[in-house]
C-alpha cells in the first residue's frame, strides 16, 4: 500500500510538469503574480538557482545578476504584455533550467560578461513567456516581479550556508535541474 501512495504522489507530481512552463492564469493581480512563481517548477527552480549561484561570484558582482535578472525579465514582460508572439521562448526556458543546474554542478568560472549574457538571456525568456500570460495585468507584473527578486534572496541566503549537507543539496539541486531541464527540452 505504502508504494501505491509513493507512486500516486509522484505521478500527481509529475503530470502536471508536461513542458517547462505548464502556464499559469496571471490575471487576477498582485498577489495571483506573486505566486506565480512560487508555483511553477520552471521559474522556482531557476530563480533559487540563481541566488545560489550569484553568491558564489566575487563579492562586488554576485548582486548584480539578480538585479539584471529582475529588470531583463520586467523588461521582456513588458515587451510580451503589448505584443505576443511567444515561438522560442519556452525552449529557452526550458534550455534555462538545463543551464542554471549545470552552473550548479559545475562551478566553473564564468568572465563577467558571459554571466551577465547567461543571466540576461534567461531572463528575457522567462520574462517574455510570463508577460504573455500576465495579458495586460501590470500588477501581476508587479507582484511576479516582488516574488522573483524575493527566490533570489532566498537562493543568495542557501548559497551562503557553510554546512556540507546544504552544499551537497545545492550540487544535488543542480543535478537535478539538468535532468529535468533535458526531460521539458526532450518533451
Amino acid at each position: 500500500m505504502k508504494k501505491s501512495i509513493l507512486l500516486g504522489i509522484g505521478a500527481s507530481v509529475l503530470s502536471g510538469v508536461a513542458y517547462a512552463h505548464p502556464g499559469h492564469d496571471l490575471r487576477a493581480g498582485f498577489a495571483t503574480g506573486f505566486l506565480h512563481p512560487l508555483t511553477g517548477w520552471d521559474h522556482l527552480l531557476v530563480m533559487l538557482s540563481l541566488g545560489i549561484w550569484a553568491v558564489r561570484r566575487q563579492s562586488q558582482q554576485g548582486w548584480q545578476l539578480p538585479v539584471l535578472f529582475v529588470s531583463v525579465m520586467a523588461i521582456f514582460a513588458a515587451l510580451a504584455m503589448v505584443w505576443l508572439p511567444l515561438s522560442l521562448a519556452e525552449v529557452m526556458v526550458a534550455a534555462s533550467v538545463l543551464v542554471m543546474g549545470g552552473l550548479l554542478v559545475a562551478r566553473i568560472e564564468l568572465s563577467r560578461w558571459v554571466q551577465f549574457s547567461v543571466v540576461a538571456l534567461v531572463a528575457a525568456a522567462h520574462g517574455y513567456v510570463h508577460g504573455v500570460e500576465l495579458g495586460q495585468s501590470w500588477a501581476a507584473l508587479a507582484g511576479m516581479m516582488l516574488a522573483t527578486a524575493t527566490l533570489h534572496g532566498l537562493g543568495w541566503i542557501l548559497g551562503r550556508q557553510q554546512q556540507l549537507w546544504l552544499k551537497a543539496g545545492t550540487q544535488l539541486l543542480g543535478g537535478m535541474m539538468v535532468g529535468l531541464g533535458t526531460y521539458w527540452l526532450l518533451a
